[in-house]
């Protein structure tokens, strides 16, 4: 029989590339879902077992019989601190706590951000891994709580922490929200003059596997991205070449009318019960002094992993 692997937020932009790459390389995947839809995927070595992340109980048996873990679930969205805190520290803690309990699983591989890190005052020293966390968003903020929870694994478990910036690619509801506004000609530049680290989907699944499948990550944390960094302007102007379209015009908001939008936002979101395309947490990951930039050095020395250039991988996902 094969090996199992369980995937947490299995049915997201990366975990769907995960499962793919883990399917090639001759894996069953197992993905954890808050509901049972009543078809299974089509491909039988695919399955999907209901757990919540609250109940240990219920991650240990979805954990039963799989021998290492992605966990990929997380809030980017969220109306306040708590809503950010029990999706990003508490559920980890938890699942933390059943693999703590279940002997089969020996490699855990836990999907953070560069947000955990923290910004870049300035171009020239972009975030490395060991400089000191100082997150300044909710989303950071617990995200840093749940590398701590990681680290709590029962020894004779290989874990990994990765750490990827903006990740991009083909079907990212992200990167299609933004495209929407490259198409209609106009959106408003929430970024100012900040620049950004980026990494293609496909190249952060196989640092995932990778991390993985080599001994030699075990216990360590890495930023995965492309060694180069950009400024908003560029990224959505090699965007609209992607898309064979005028880049849009791009007027420069303020802070205040971005906090206001913001508070629209999340009042519609709070109507429809969706998540808000833009909350106040966004708005101070986006108002901050700095950049969004980290360096992928010790990953790639580690490994020589190459990465896809932007202007490369916008036009792959378009």
């Amino acid at each position: 029989m094969k090996n199992t692997i369980l995937i947490t937020g299995g049915n997201g932009f990366i975990g769907r590339a995960l499962t793919d790459k883990l399917l090639q390389k001759g894996f069953n995947v197992r993905i954890v879902t808050r509901r049972i839809p009543k078809e299974q995927p089509a491909n039988p070595s695919v399955t999907l077992v209901k757990a919540d992340y609250n109940d240990v109980e219920s991650l240990k048996s979805a954990m039963h019989g799989c021998v290492g873990i992605f966990h990929l679930a997380a809030a980017i969205f969220g109306f306040n601190r708590n809503d950010f805190e029990q999706a990003n520290v508490t559920a980890t803690h938890n699942v933390v706590t059943a693999v703590n309990q279940t002997p089969d699983i020996k490699t855990f591989v836990h999907v953070s951000s560069l947000a955990a890190s923290g910004f870049a005052p300035d171009t020239e020293h972009p975030r490395t891994e060991e400089m000191e966390p100082r997150p300044v968003s909710d989303y950071g903020i617990t995200k840093w709580g749940g590398e701590q929870a990681v680290h709590q694994l029962r020894p004779g478990v290989k874990w990994t922490i990765i750490r990827p910036p903006i990740v991009y690619g083909k079907n990212d509801s992200g990167v299609s929200k933004i495209a929407l506004w490259v198409r209609r000609g106009l959106m408003v530049n929430t970024s100012g003059n900040g620049y950004f680290s980026f990494v293609y989907v496909e190249d952060l699944v196989q640092a995932l596997w990778t991390a993985f499948s080599r001994q030699d990550t075990d216990k360590q944390t890495f930023f995965i991205t492309e060694e180069a960094i950009y400024s908003w302007d560029y990224f959505i102007t090699e965007m609209a070449h992607a898309m064979n379209c005028p880049k849009p015009f791009m007027p420069q908001a303020p802070k205040w009318m971005l906090r206001t939008a913001a508070w629209i936002y999340e009042i519609a979101a709070r109507i429809s019960g969706s998540q808000p395309a833009l909350n106040y947490d966004k708005v101070t990951e986006a108002t901050i002094p700095g950049h969004w930039i980290c360096s992928g050095k010790k990953w790639q020395t580690l490994t020589g992993q190459k990465f896809t250039p932007l202007s490369e991988g916008l036009k792959k996902s378009f």
